[in-house]
């Protein structure tokens, strides 16, 4: 800003204002200085030190800081977003908040003016932050309170401090001016407040070119897709998606879409419900620019961070379709179809009326689901401040050519000029475009605000931040990009209320997508590469390991859709932006999802325990393997033994019915000795991923038992014979030893010889043969009788 700096300081103060400020200045300004860092907890207490005067443009200025307990906070703020002219009353209002349990009694308010105009943005937030300047300006008006602040409780107090005391003429410049209030009691002041308010006198004003983008996502979820339930909660009349449409539908406010929500209504086709059709027509209809998102709102800089190769995309929807939902039938029960309505792309959306079918018939595919007329496709919106250089290469490897930064993310810039949202990141990177942190947190602050005095402190210094951004360089434009935040919080009700107000300023105009990515790039600003929290990376990394490992895991599966598709939908839901400021929530949610993934890995198991005994040189050896699915499974049984003892061949292939179980044959070979052998039993997918932990199954050798019970045989065999060979020589000797008994003479049949009663016949001996006499030869009938000797 060129003005004179006479012009910047506040002229003298009338005489009956001057005698009495002379009076209380001193010994109140000695006060404050003594008692400002313990007694005053102001609303942008933790600046960040990056607001200093070499500081970047784009550096964010905190919002007012939470009611702490047992304290006593003061705001103060202009009750109208017009800009103060000549011969005008300033008319404030000052908020008292009592966090304490005493009662605060009757004491004094005072207003006080900045000595000089707030000329660029860093002594806009130095002033904001009494920390950062101390001195309170000049006293207007002292205000005595008429009652006492009752514990736990709030007191508002309008207070009108007249032309003459504010003491600005149509010769001071125009431009952000701040105000400061005390409250006192007695010797102490107990708070100090600090607020911003617009001097104007009829000057030519540059107006700052604005592109506002709010993100239409839901709340945080671990599920890939929307549930019916939920679909109709968010799209009531009074639901997040509703009132986050409402608020910017025929605005000019950019909006960045999560695909999620497209398919979640899609995807349900008949079965959607009435007000989520209704709410998709809307945004078909909606008159904005429109950019998508990631699937889920997935963190792009995360998943860059913790090792992905690409940025992840949906790979499937066929899981989660079914197709009743796209079949309809008429009264008679005859098919019917209806075309539905035609989005702005060509693709058929359901329609608004709940009684008419959704689509022709026919199920749709996950182009269709996810088909839609952007304004642009190539923008990646990360977490605003955490993105780091390696994360730009993956941005633009994965087709983004523009990606939204936060003020953190840059730095260079000079405190007292504004640079354009847009940056050059370097060959091959793109176009950054940064946004303006101060004016961001000032719109969300606005957006979120409960009460209409919070609301207007809010928005003055939304007014305040932009006059001086246009009184930084007179006749200079400059083209400027403010967010709305993700995860909407329930109480933001006034987003279209902040949208209405922030067109009214005489020193704001809107930006279309189009006009910020075609402005000039910031000079002498370089990006500044930051990282995500590195446990909340190191939890990602896990998520993107275990998804590899499923992916792998699901080539046994008849119908890997419904797994692979499933767990990659889930994954992009846990690595949305929604759940960064819900650290212990996404824990467990994170948490959760790597124990049903462990479940699914162990699904296929080896039931068979062991121990087992190997008594042949060659067996089959039974192994029982168990599939917990509902789908049948096809795995490669891997068998490895400890030792040499067993020879195992290749890896055998089995399929497991669903629900069901299986045994497997795998034959061995025993080879050296005997003894404890471990075989290790891995089940794989047919291209070789291991699937499981190996199962170790003990068995016990015993190779020899099989020659030696044929030598046991064989010898059983000898034996027996033998013993029968045996008995029948022992026989033969018995006959052969035993006396020949001669037939007895033939008699007459019809005599009768009795033996002589008691007479005993004596066997007459033989008369010796003489020496010299030869043997006399057998006769023929008496050598057939003669002993016939043994066959060896």
């Amino acid at each position: 800003m060129v003005a004179e700096s006479v012009l910047k300081h506040r002229p003298a103060l009338p005489g009956a204002i001057r005698g009495v400020w002379s009076r209380t200045r001193r010994p109140l300004g000695v006060l404050l200085i003594g008692l400002l860092a313990g007694a005053v907890p102001v609303a942008a207490a933790g600046l960040p030190a990056s607001a200093s005067v070499t500081a970047p443009a784009f550096t964010a200025a905190q919002p007012p800081a939470a009611v702490s307990a047992n304290a006593v906070t003061l705001h103060v703020a202009p009750t109208t977003l017009e800009p103060l002219k000549a011969g005008q009353d300033l008319t404030v209002t000052v908020t008292v908040q009592n966090a304490t349990p005493d009662t605060i009694s009757p004491g004094t308010i005072d207003l006080f003016l900045a000595e000089r105009a707030l000329i660029s943005r860093n002594a806009l937030n130095n002033w904001l932050d009494p920390e950062k300047n101390r001195k309170s300006g000049d006293l207007m008006l002292s205000q005595p309170m008429t009652a006492s602040i009752q514990p736990d409780s709030t007191e508002i107090f309008t207070i009108a401090v007249p032309a003459d005391a504010v003491g600005l003429t149509s010769g001071n410049a125009w431009g952000a001016r701040g105000i400061a209030a005390t409250l006192s009691t007695g010797d102490r002041v107990r708070a100090e407040g600090r607020g911003t308010f617009v001097w104007y006198s009829d000057e030519e004003v540059t107006p700052v070119n604005v592109s506002l983008i709010m993100p239409i996502t839901v709340p945080a979820q671990s599920a890939g897709l929307i549930t019916s339930k939920a679909l109709e909660t968010f799209t009531a009349p009074t639901g997040v998606l509703s009132r986050q449409l409402d608020g910017v539908v025929g605005r000019a406010v950019t909006i960045a879409i999560d695909p999620l929500i497209i398919a979640s209504i899609r995807i349900l086709g008949s079965a959607a419900p009435p007000s989520a059709i209704a709410w998709l027509n809307r945004l078909d209809q909606a008159p904005n620019d429109i950019f998508p998102l990631s699937y889920a709102d997935a963190d792009l800089a995360l998943q860059s961070q913790a090792g992905a190769e690409l940025l992840l995309t949906p790979t499937t929807f066929d899981q989660a379709i079914d197709p009743a939902l796209f079949t309809l039938t008429d009264q008679a029960g005859s098919p019917t179809a209806d075309p539905g309505t035609q989005s702005g792309s060509g693709t058929t959306v359901p329609s608004a009326d709940p009684a008419t079918p959704p689509t022709d018939g026919t199920p749709p595919s996950m182009e269709e689901l996810l088909a839609w007329e952007y304004s642009a496709t190539d923008i990646g919106w990360p977490t605003e401040g955490a993105v780091a250089n390696t994360d730009l290469d993956l941005f633009t490897a994965s087709g983004l050519t523009t990606t939204i930064l936060g003020g953190s993310n840059v730095s260079g810039a000079a405190g007292d000029f504004t640079p354009n949202a847009p940056l050059a990141l370097g060959t091959g990177n793109g176009l950054g475009l940064v946004v303006d942190d101060p004016l961001a947190t000032a719109l969300r602050t606005a957006a979120s605000a409960s009460t209409d005095d919070a609301w207007r402190e809010a928005m003055s210094r939304v007014s305040s931040q932009l006059a001086v951004v246009s009184a930084e360089r007179p006749g200079t434009a400059r083209t400027l990009l403010a967010t709305f935040a993700r995860g909407w919080p329930p109480s933001a009700d006034r987003l279209t209320e902040t949208i209405d107000a922030l067109a009214g300023l005489l020193w704001f105009a809107p930006s279309t997508l189009t006009e910020l990515r075609a402005s000039v790039p910031a000079e002498d600003v370089d990006f500044d590469s930051q990282a995500e929290p590195a446990d909340r990376v190191a939890l990602a990394g896990q998520l993107l390991k275990r998804e590899t490992a499923v992916t792998a895991f699901s080539s046994t599966l008849s119908d890997s859709a419904v797994v692979t598709g499933t767990q990659r939908l889930d994954l992009m839901a846990l690595l949305s932006n929604s759940w960064a400021s819900q650290k212990a929530g996404w824990m467990d949610a994170v948490g959760t999802s790597l124990a049903e993934s462990s479940t699914l890995l162990g699904s296929i198991t080896v039931a068979t325990k062991g121990p087992i005994n190997v008594v042949g040189s060659q067996v089959d050896i039974p192994v029982t393997l168990d599939n917990a699915l509902n789908q049948a499974v096809t795995v490669m049984v891997r068998v490895v033994p400890s030792n040499g003892r067993l020879l195992v061949g290749d890896a055998v292939e089995s399929t497991i019915e669903a629900q069901s179980a299986r045994t497997v044959t795998i034959p061995v070979t025993a080879a050296v000795g005997n003894g404890a052998v471990t075989l290790r039993v891995t089940l794989l997918t047919p291209a070789g991923t291991v699937i499981s932990e190996p199962a170790l199954i003990p068995i016990n050798v015993r190779a020899d038992w099989e020659g030696l019970g044929s030598l046991l045989f064989a010898a059983f065999v000898v034996l027996f014979f033998g013993f029968g060979v045996w008995r029948n020589i022992l026989r033969r000797r018995r006959e052969r030893s035993e006396p020949v008994i001669e037939d007895t003479p033939e008699t007459d049949p019809g005599s009768v010889t009795e033996p002589a009663t008691g007479a005993t016949e004596e066997p007459e001996e033989p008369e010796p043969m003489p020496a010299d006499a030869a043997p006399t030869p057998l006769s023929p009938a008496s050598a057939s009788d003669a002993p016939t000797e043994p066959r060896a």
